[in-house]
């Protein structure tokens, strides 16, 4: 292995990162100035005699004394894993709070507790008697794959909840729909996103009532989405001084785009991806284009060869051209944000 070719060589470029010690924690843009006026308006179509409008909210996200504050705005709040395998949750799990009554002070002062944070949407439920109708929540929340491990489907969480409504297959969406006539979320770079379900009264679940089965395809599509805010974490905890500088959602789609790249070239385990990232974010997102790497990629490709081991191998040339990329790329940035 050449003597450059180590973690140091992997961190050479030191201008376009952040520095600052409010670095945020969650790909999640602040709320947009849209976000409120949109969110009326989603309101104001929602209640009748069987439906009503909630809240729900991912209490792991927020400061323990966030409950009682939200509860003083909405009233009292609904414990969406009571009764389940996963009430154990407690405090920490996703609570419901109604918003038919409320206020658009208070709704500004509810929606304000999770700004930056990827915990809100509202859904228009049915209910009987003034109470919502649970089942189709809690059959979401408890997910069992074609191996019979059954695990908890963070929905609450908006980074996870569009691609869990994406990858539903038609007998699941109408499940849905029976309990859920429309759901909105914030999206990651701060504005509404919604969705409408259609009910088809012929349809049911493939198996039982009580949770959703996914398919190995449906797993590892919602694997695979999650693994850019995995990778942010594990950057955020361990080298935050190579995260560039720019907005939370651009951030995302960014690494989202890289990680892309990465498994183009073979490289889908996390240890490999978090090095490929590395190189991108401290040297340039464009490194993997140099005719020198032409070798490791199609070694990558092939599964020959694991891409730390074929980092190890890389010589003080490729290393130059790595460098020389990294120096343009400061200066660019440079001149950007002068």
């Amino acid at each position: 292995m050449s003597a450059r070719g180590d973690e140091g060589r992997l961190t050479v470029c030191h201008d376009a990162v952040r520095k600052d010690d409010a670095m945020t924690r969650f790909l999640q843009n602040t709320h947009g100035g849209s976000l409120a006026p949109h969110l009326s308006q989603w309101l104001a179509q929602c209640g009748d005699e069987t439906h009503s409008p909630y809240a729900l909210i991912d209490m792991s996200m927020l400061e323990p004394t966030t409950h009682g504050r939200l509860e003083r705005l909405a009233g009292p709040s609904i414990e969406l894993l009571a009764g389940t395998d996963y009430e154990a949750y407690g405090e920490l799990g996703p609570r419901l709070f109604a918003l038919s009554a409320i206020d658009s002070t208070a709704l500004a002062r509810l929606t304000g507790t999770t700004d930056a944070r990827p915990a809100l949407s509202v859904l228009e439920i049915t209910t009987h008697a003034g109470v919502p109708d649970l089942r189709g929540l809690q059959w979401l929340a408890d997910a069992q794959g074609t191996d019979d491990t059954r695990l908890y489907c963070r929905y609450a969480d908006t980074r996870i909840l569009p691609n869990v409504l994406s990858v539903l297959d038609p007998t699941q969406s109408a499940w849905l729909a029976r309990t859920i006539r429309r759901w909105a979320w914030v999206g990651r770079d701060g504005t509404l996103e919604s969705i409408d379900f259609t009910p088809t009264d012929s349809a049911a679940p493939r198996h039982d009532e009580t949770r959703i089965h996914f398919d190995d395809a449906q797993f590892g599509t919602l694997m695979q989405a999650a693994e850019a805010d995995t990778l942010f974490d594990d950057l955020h905890d361990q080298s935050p001084e190579i995260i560039p500088t720019a907005d939370p959602a651009t951030l995302w789609r960014r690494l989202d785009a890289l990680l892309d790249i990465a498994r183009t070239h073979g490289i889908d385990d996390a240890p490999d991806q978090r090095q490929f990232i590395t190189l991108a974010w401290s040297a340039s997102e464009h490194f993997h284009t140099l005719p020198a790497l032409a070798a490791t990629f199609d070694a990558t490709r092939s599964g020959s060869k694991r891409f730390a081991d074929a980092v190890a191998g890389w010589n003080d040339d490729i290393w130059n051209q790595i460098e020389a990329l990294a120096e343009h790329s400061a200066k660019a940035s440079a001149s950007e944000h002068p």
